[in-house]
């Protein structure tokens, strides 16, 4: 849980290209890009 908040306070104090860059990210990790050997889709 420490991770997420860190994550978040990352996220809040970043500026705006930083958010797409993780935003772009979280969206390939839920889309579970082939690329990826950790995605935990079924």
């Amino acid at each position: 849980m420490s991770e997420f908040k860190r994550c978040m306070t990352v996220f809040t104090y970043s500026p705006f290209k930083v958010r797409l860059l993780l935003l772009n990210m979280l969206c390939e990790k839920i889309s579970g890009k082939p690329q990826r050997k950790d995605n935990a889709k079924p």
